[in-house]
């Protein structure tokens, strides 16, 4: 691609003659959707058990967060094919396959979960960036096979493509899973009685969506705003510097959480040193 020439900018509707391999289409939905499933059981063992509701109002918001994968794949310039399982539901003039819901639930929801417990535990900075990575790089991990094989396919010349996967992607919604993880240990503790704990449902996709509206705007202008092929790639890198800052942020108010023993009214820590005083 001539770094000069400028880049795709319009959002395509998918080809009806677009479909995926039949066999890495079947393996694909199971792999991406279909670990929803195995985590139920611990689940329904952590409410009926420890009878903690938490896991299960994660996993109904990863549910209601998928309402917004046909806004993300359309402004991200994504295809699915249409002989997946499905689907779901249209929006957009996009079709959102079967997988979607429990993909949402296991990547975004109970990976958000995950962080959260980390940050319970007490992290540094570190800590935090550490978290982040991993997130990031399951992302990549998960993503890479479907578009490797033509599962699926990000459209058009999109800056830092790997193997068809556009970086940009691992990064966001690495980003974004953390902030699901950090709004929980934010109003965690103070939700945990009554009809209260029905509010940890809006967790995932408040904070899912807010991530997003917060660091996935350069990407997006880089897909959909005519410009050459160089200035794609620094709104790109743009959006990039955007999650560092937003992950500094989170392993900030973390930290200093940990450090003052915040751990169990952590909403202080985002007064900071004031709240010594």
């Amino acid at each position: 691609m001539d770094m000069m020439a400028i880049t795709q900018h319009a959002i395509l509707p998918m080809p009806a003659t677009y479909s995926a391999p039949e066999l890495y289409g079947v393996l694909w939905a199971w792999y991406a959707g279909g670990v929803a499933l195995l985590v139920l059981p611990w689940v329904f063992k952590r409410l009926f058990k420890d009878k903690d509701t938490a896991p299960l109002m994660m996993y109904i918001g990863g549910l209601i967060c998928s309402l917004q994968e046909a806004l993300l794949d359309t402004l991200g310039h994504l295809w699915w094919p249409a002989n997946l399982p499905g689907p779901v539901y249209t929006a957009f003039d996009m079709p959102v396959p079967l997988l979607i819901p429990g993909c949402y639930v296991f990547f975004v929801a109970m990976t958000g979960y995950w962080a959260y417990t980390k940050m319970k535990q007490g992290i540094g900075v570190a800590g935090v960036f550490k978290v982040w990575s991993i997130l990031a790089l399951s992302d990549a991990i998960m993503e890479i096979p479907g578009t490797a094989n033509g599962v699926y396919q990000y459209y058009g010349e999109v800056p830092f493509k790997i193997l068809g996967f556009p970086l940009a992607w691992a990064w966001q919604n690495g980003t974004a899973m953390l902030m699901v993880g950090f709004l929980l240990w934010l109003v965690a503790p103070y939700l945990q009685q009554g009809w209260r704990r029905l509010l940890v449902i809006l967790v995932t996709p408040v904070a899912f969506g807010a991530s997003y509206g917060i660091l996935g705007w350069p990407y997006f202008n880089a897909l959909n705003w005519p410009m050459p092929f160089w200035a794609a790639h620094v709104w790109t890198f743009g959006g990039f510097v955007l999650s560092l800052i937003v992950v500094r942020f989170i392993a900030a108010v973390v930290a200093h959480a940990s450090e003052t023993h915040h751990q169990t009214a952590p909403l202080e820590a985002l007064l900071g040193p004031a709240t010594n005083r």
